[in-house]
């Protein structure tokens, strides 16, 4: 598997990728040795489900059950391929290409909900805790915070603002740190800037401050030249969901099956936190991020019965249609886009 430097820096999001198509298969039983004409069975049929994945933090919802078999186990051979963006995922699960892929909700996806994509939401996958630090922290430059000029949201008023991109979850948590000193987007000048390039513009007073995904954040800040400045903003806030295809969809079973896998895998960073040596390991295996450094950063957070906070969807929604980025003037119901069943019986199942 190929990585590029991006998937090394980004947090959900958001522009890397490796290539990867992991299977697993059970091993065949045979017969007993007194058995006469001793026959091998068949080994167990996995069923393909192919999926979008950008190897970063928070795939580890995906990964970790993956590599410790639990889509095996129930019968699925879960085949993650790089995607470009979210959209990109979307237009894809909808048109059958794959049959599943966890996504922002950003406006892009907005816009193919409204004109009629085939998907549906079965999960939330991951975002910030209802209390705490979130993974993704905004940062301001060193200097700026040592001369006493930004040590919180209130003093980026008129100043340059970096994240990836307009229309997407970066643009809608800068807006939610100003908030947390009475400004919005609209006080700052925001300058789009890919995510592995943020750290350097910050060190060469390129830009202000930044919001920045992990490991890149906690990289920043080692290196001297960049402070956290809102720990905490946006509680709750959900980032990515888990959505399906037709593909999918249509095979209740295989739904279910999939859910079991995907709930035992939220349950375990739970327990064990995202940071255990096994799972740092996984990380580290996928993502090409070190397990000394997922041990160091901000762990990510995702509720482990997959829940969906959708207060901070429609939140979400109203930002960018205030924004001018949706192609529709009244808010979607985005419940109706959602398909709880599977992760109630998979929840049912596993208790």
């Amino acid at each position: 598997m190929s990585v590029s430097r991006v998937a090394l820096l980004l947090l959900a999001g958001v522009l890397a990728f490796g290539v990867s198509a992991p299977q697993a298969a059970a091993g065949a039983a045979r017969a007993t040795a007194a058995a006469p004409a001793a026959v091998a069975s068949p080994a167990q049929q996995l069923r393909p489900v192919r999926m979008g994945l950008i190897p970063v933090i928070p795939s580890a919802t995906i990964f970790v059950p993956m590599d410790k078999g639990y889509f095996a186990e129930e019968g699925i051979d879960l085949q993650w391929e790089n995607v470009q963006v979210t959209a990109e995922a979307i237009a894809q699960v909808g048109a059958g290409n794959l049959e599943a892929a966890v996504a922002t909700i950003g406006a892009a996806v907005l816009n193919s909900l409204n004109r009629g994509v085939d998907i549906r939401i079965l999960s939330g996958v991951h975002g910030n805790p209802p209390e705490g630090n979130g993974g993704d922290p905004m940062l301001a430059r060193k200097d700026l915070y040592d001369s006493g000029a930004v040590r919180d949201a209130s003093g980026l008023r008129g100043r340059r603002v970096a994240g990836n991109a307009t229309g997407v979850y970066t643009e809608y948590a800068i807006n939610g740190a100003l908030r947390t000193a009475g400004l919005s987007i609209a006080d700052v000048e925001f300058v789009p800037i890919p995510f592995p390039d943020i750290p350097n513009a910050l060190a060469n007073n390129a830009v202000d401050a930044a919001f920045v995904p992990e490991p890149a954040a906690t990289a920043a800040i080692d290196a001297g030249y960049a402070v956290q400045i809102v720990p905490e903003f946006l509680r709750g806030a959900q980032i990515t969901v888990l959505v399906a295809g037709p593909t999918l969809t249509r095979d209740r079973a295989l739904t279910e099956a999939f859910m079991r896998g995907f709930l035992r895998g939220l349950q375990d960073l739970n327990t064990e936190g995202w940071t255990s040596p096994a799972n740092a390991a996984i990380i580290e295996k996928y993502t090409r991020v070190p397990a000394a450094t997922v041990q160091r950063i901000i762990p990510q957070y995702a509720d482990p019965e997959g829940r969906i906070n959708w207060e901070s969807l429609m939140d979400q929604q109203r930002f960018y249609m205030e924004r001018g980025y949706l192609n529709y003037r009244e808010p979607l119901d985005l419940t109706r886009f959602a398909d709880d069943g599977p992760r109630q019986a998979a929840l049912a199942a596993l208790r």
